[in-house]
């Protein structure tokens, strides 16, 4: 099975914490709409797999009218093979949701919602640059319940350098009354070219602590272990039998195509993306931002490595031996320190992160990494 990507760059305004690819230049959805049905139409021809998955990112999908999302769910279905049972998921910003909206998905085909909430403190979402307060927050939720939606995802960022542990309490306490299926909660980070990175560059932002932001990982995790949530990736909650599908391909190493400015896709080994040029988009020069690279061996055994250390099921053994022979040996000699540290184990042919490892995952997979 394989999944779409849909790369929606269009937002009201910029958070200052994102670094995805995403314009203001909402005057420019329409000629968007049209170039992404034509790449549609292109690279259908040349993508052969079975859809299992369609996921609408952003940027701001719920930005689309819901005439635009009908027409892209109905030129979809005519250019690519769908499995019976798809997971079509799109993200919404909790202020753009009305009952007329969310019937408007569901009547077009979307089961999957994914609320961009990131915190239910106003002090929060007035820093982080968010439309939304609060009261939209928890009200965006519960709309969506009522409206039929059975499969609803929330996002919280948490290491927020003006917040603390107190606050992070109360969002997950909100979190936990909400009764949602599935949970994605991020670590703040402050990425280089974003307004965040600039003001922690002149000292008006400091990052936490590592003892605060381990201790905000340890209530996360324990909060949505406490409320029937099951961690299935290292930021990543859901409720029994709701992973997320989409996501889950990329960790497994499945196929998958990235449509639109910003997108990635992976396929037969190759990884290619185009890049984030919304003008060479709309003019359908699709060659211009288009890249690609073939994934060495090692590149191929990274990937694996950082892909399954990410994932509660952990690394095949067995399947790292059998497909890369001549990295296996080298591989358990490294992990020995980690598994002596308890931040790694080896049970029942699978290489895994402990709970506390999770928390340094990063560290631990670039530990692991071979260099062409």
């Amino acid at each position: 099975m394989a999944g779409i990507y849909i790369h929606v760059p269009f937002c009201f305004t910029r958070c200052g914490y994102c670094d995805f690819y995403k314009t203001t230049r909402l005057n420019q959805m329409k000629p968007y709409f049209e170039s992404l049905k034509e790449e549609i139409r292109q690279r259908s021809s040349h993508f052969c797999e079975k859809i299992d998955t369609v996921y609408l990112g952003g940027g701001t999908p719920s930005l689309l009218s819901v005439e635009l999302l009908s027409e892209l769910y109905d030129w979809l279905l005519k250019h690519f093979d769908f499995s019976d049972n798809v997971e079509w998921t799109i993200e919404v910003n909790p202020d753009d949701i009305t009952p007329a909206f969310l019937h408007s998905l569901l009547y077009t085909g979307f089961n999957r919602i994914s609320i961009g909430i990131q915190s239910f403190k106003d002090e929060d979402l007035r820093q982080m640059g968010r439309r939304h307060n609060a009261a939209q927050a928890v009200s965006a939720v519960e709309l969506a319940q009522k409206s039929g939606f059975r499969n609803i995802s929330i996002d919280l960022i948490y290491g927020l350098p003006w917040s603390n542990e107190v606050a992070f309490a109360d969002n997950l306490k909100t979190m936990q009354e909400l009764n949602v299926q599935h949970l994605s909660a991020y670590h703040l980070t402050f990425e280089s070219g974003t307004p965040f990175y600039a003001l922690l560059k002149k000292g008006f932002y400091k990052e936490i602590s590592d003892e605060s932001s381990l201790m905000q990982y340890q209530m996360l995790r324990k909060a949505a272990l406490d409320a029937g949530f099951e961690h299935y990736e290292v930021s990543n909650f859901c409720m029994p039998g709701f992973k997320s599908r989409h996501n889950s391909s990329y960790w497994k190493g499945e196929p998958y195509i990235g449509l639109g400015p910003g997108s990635h896709s992976f396929y037969n080994n190759t990884r290619s993306w185009n890049k984030g040029n919304l003008g060479l988009y709309n003019a359908k020069n699709y060659e211009a931002i288009h890249g690609q690279e073939s994934l060495t061996p090692i590149d191929r055994f990274n990937e694996r490595i950082m892909l399954g250390l990410r994932t509660a099921e952990g690394v095949n053994l067995t399947q790292i031996k059998l497909n890369f022979p001549d990295y296996f040996d080298n591989l358990i000699r490294q992990v020995q320190i980690r598994i002596q540290q308890k931040h790694l184990v080896i049970e029942d042919g699978f290489l895994r992160c402990t709970a506390d490892g999770w928390f340094l995952s990063d560290a631990i997979i670039e530990e692991l990494f071979l260099v062409n």
